[in-house]
């Protein structure tokens, strides 16, 4: 009889840790070309082309070209390509002023580079579609033409963009930000997580740590239970 009480707990323990890991899991399958039409291309209003591709040679061939190069007019809208949080906002010699997207469905960081306007700030949340910054050529990229250097990047370094924007649909004006703009604490803010292309399944992991935090709380009022029976 005693082995009764664990029965039901252990049940639901594992349907919680089956849910759990089926819901991270989901969406594993999805590949670039699927991502890209749930994305929006980085420059809006049609006026953005790809002039430079990853693995162009740069420095006289001393390094590779790590993302793609798109040119539009200096002063064209740059937008988000999907619902995230910006992690950093800066300038520097290189990209001059750039930032960088974590997007709140998928493991990987996107990077602006050379704008020309920034208009967010690190721990913002931002929509897709909404106005982040401007075309520009800051950074190393001022004797050339007015362009963005876009990147992706995983825990494991720079993968080729291209594959994830090519066929996103272009918006053609930005979608103003939201007011007052959400703003994370550091708590709050995600981290990278390891090398993945698959979205994450937020409610779903919510879920399951839900199901797996009832099933102790069973679990334990079961073996108090069974400690008064004892005594």
């Amino acid at each position: 009889m005693k082995n009764h009480f664990f029965v039901p707990a252990l049940a639901l323990l594992s349907m919680s840790t089956t849910s759990f890991t089926s819901s991270t899991t989901s969406n594993s399958t999805e590949t670039p070309a699927t991502i890209a039409k749930q994305l929006y291309f980085p420059v809006a209003g049609g006026k953005g082309k790809v002039g430079s591709v990853w693995g162009d040679e740069r420095d006289g061939g001393r390094r590779k070209h790590e993302g793609i190069d798109i040119f539009a007019p200096k002063g064209t809208a740059l937008v988000a390509i999907s619902d995230g949080v910006i992690t950093v906002v800066r300038t520097d010699d290189i990209g001059g002023n750039n930032i960088t997207l974590q997007p709140d469905e998928y493991s990987w960081n996107a990077y602006y580079a050379h704008l020309d306007k920034m208009y967010v700030k690190p721990g913002q949340w931002v929509s897709k579609g909404q106005l982040i910054g401007t075309v520009g050529n800051t950074g190393n990229a001022q004797t050339t033409t007015p362009h963005l250097h876009f990147g992706i990047y995983t825990s494991s370094g720079a993968i080729d963009p291209l594959p994830y924007v090519k066929s996103s649909p272009v918006i053609s004006q930005p979608l103003p930000a939201k007011d007052p703009p959400i703003v994370r604490t550091t708590s709050q803010k995600k981290s990278t997580s390891p090398t993945s292309t698959s979205r994450r399944n937020t409610t779903g992991s919510q879920a399951g740590s839900i199901l797996k935090s009832a099933a102790i709380q069973v679990l334990s009022g079961i073996l108090q239970r069974k400690i008064r029976i004892g005594k």
